[in-house]
């Protein structure tokens, strides 16, 4: 139950108790590195991004709080995101040589990887400063342990699982939003916002999964999924925006031309993926999505 929300409880309490388990998971593991600091690394902004979904789902509840912790964690994972970013274009490649492995320019596309991963391992060794951010991040993970002593939530039933059910709804319904604006458009930033309630969607079903447990069990899958997927689209769209920037860091025109025809057909063929995948997840009314919440947890928690 690290990561649920128990009916019943006091608001305040279970979020602090999860908020405390996920600051202390990101220590340690950058404390320890078990398997290497870039994992490490990896580990604890996934972290955070559990800690940005907790908060944001009782945002209403104590709007201060929220603006004062996302930032925190927002600022503190840039600061560790350089070379996972880099290295998130190498996995793209992988992907994109199996999705295009009966093309005619194989060799191309493995290529390109061996740039890119060389181009990783160049910014991997550039950043002598990695200790000192890695330090300065289990600091601010303290302050936000520090800081669970401040929040404080609606402590009625009614009050609490109206912010439960308000944060719920509200996300829900911009993912509705984007997915429109993404089909739309077309435009590789919408697919990211996109991508952004989809994976905040998972993380708020997880939390709500004791109210609802198989429902939220199987929107949590399927919102995975999804969430995959618009992170494989997005790496495409980082790698273009480097195709664009730095064109020697990919290889010549005639590579780069190989390059951009696979990736087109991969997102093509993922933004398919993705509409059958939340079909029926984004189906909902957000209001209808908002009451069914509430009264869920009112019963749960009597």
């Amino acid at each position: 139950m690290s990561y649920r929300i128990r009916p019943g409880k006091p608001l305040t309490d279970e979020v602090a108790r999860i908020a405390d388990h996920q600051y202390r998971q990101a220590i340690d593991i950058l404390y320890r590195e078990p398997d290497g600091r870039h994992q490490a690394i990896h580990d604890a902004r996934k972290r955070f991004k559990r800690l940005r979904g907790l908060f944001r789902l009782v945002r209403y509840g104590a709007p201060d709080f929220y603006a004062d912790e996302n930032a925190r964690l927002r600022d503190t994972a840039r600061t560790l995101s350089t070379v996972r970013d880099a290295t998130a274009l190498v996995e793209a490649l992988d992907r994109l040589s199996v999705d295009c492995a009966g093309g005619e320019n194989p060799g191309t596309l493995l290529a390109i990887r061996h740039r890119l991963a060389a181009r990783r391992d160049r910014i991997a060794a550039a950043q002598t400063d990695l200790h000192a951010r890695v330090s300065a991040a289990i600091a601010s993970c303290e302050d936000g342990v520090d800081a669970l002593s401040g929040l404080s939530l609606p402590k009625g039933r009614k009050k609490a699982v109206g912010v439960l059910a308000r944060g719920a709804a509200k996300n829900y319904g911009r993912a509705r939003q984007a997915l429109a604006r993404a089909r739309e458009t077309g435009d590789p930033a919408d697919w990211h916002d996109l991508r952004k309630r989809i994976k905040y969607h998972w993380m708020h079903a997880k939390l709500l999964r004791p109210a609802w447990p198989g429902v939220m069990k199987a929107r949590a899958g399927v919102a995975d999924l999804a969430g995959d997927a618009l992170g494989d689209d997005h790496d495409l769209a980082v790698l273009e925006e480097l195709v664009i920037a730095d064109p020697d860091e990919i290889g010549d025109a005639a590579e780069i031309a190989v390059l951009r025809a696979c990736m087109k057909d991969h997102s093509l063929a993922l933004h398919e993926r993705i509409g059958v995948i939340v079909k029926h997840l984004l189906h909902d009314d957000p209001d209808l999505f908002r009451s069914r919440i509430e009264a869920l947890y009112r019963d749960a928690a009597d």
